[in-house]
């Protein structure tokens, strides 16, 4: 199995139970982050689970439009008393949109996690990522 297919089978919906509060056009990643695939992108947001675990958040890191982000390495972080919170795509790619708004206002992703708290958009380098996102399951044919 190669890497790719190792991160492609992490994006199973099978391996993270939704929560209740989740809408269904959300999928669940990596137990906080939240992810909505349209338009040939997926945007990354934290979830109201995620954000439970959190104290006062008093930054927000994200990677600047245009960064090419691998699914393996961390492409921003939300800081908090407690400490970051690593922020990570789901997808290799390119970010094609930050939301300034939550990040000159950080207090959007409890106020509206599922809306204008979302975190950053990034288009896949290969269209079959984000297939493997929306079937929850992943192409072993490579």
């Amino acid at each position: 199995m190669t890497q790719r297919d190792v991160r492609l089978a992490s994006l199973s919906n099978s391996q993270y139970t939704k929560p209740m509060s989740m809408k269904d056009e959300f999928i669940p990643f990596l137990g906080y982050e939240w992810l909505q695939v349209e338009d040939g992108s997926v945007t990354v947001g934290i979830s109201e689970e995620g954000l439970e675990e959190l104290t006062e958040v008093s930054a927000i890191n994200l990677p600047a439009e245009g960064e090419e982000v691998n699914p393996d390495e961390v492409c921003g972080e939300v800081e908090t008393e407690s400490g970051p919170l690593n922020l990570y795509s789901p997808v290799e790619g390119k970010v094609v949109e930050i939301n300034a708004a939550v990040v000159e206002n950080p207090q959007l992703l409890f106020e509206d996690p599922y809306g204008d708290g979302w975190l950053f958009r990034v288009e896949a380098t290969d269209p079959d990522d984000l297939d493997a996102i929306t079937n929850g399951d992943s192409d072993d044919d490579e």
